[in-house]
């Protein structure tokens, strides 16, 4: 069974931006459009983002972008 890597939105945007990371409501728009994965719910009034999954939709990104 694989294990998943959990983080907060904010660690994601900082994933997506980098030096500068992108903010919360980016994330969510991009939710919206399918471009980054939705928050999954890990307890009550908790919320995390798979970072397994971010980075393969930020792979597929790239690879969009370099064809």
């Amino acid at each position: 069974m694989k294990s998943h890597r959990f983080g907060t939105v904010k660690a994601a945007c900082e994933i997506i931006g980098g030096d500068r990371p992108i903010s919360s409501a980016t994330y969510y728009r991009g939710v919206q459009r399918s471009i980054y994965p939705k928050p999954k719910r890990v307890g009550p009034n908790i919320s995390r983002i798979d970072l397994d999954e971010l980075d393969e939709k930020l792979a597929l990104l790239c690879d969009d972008r370099a064809a």
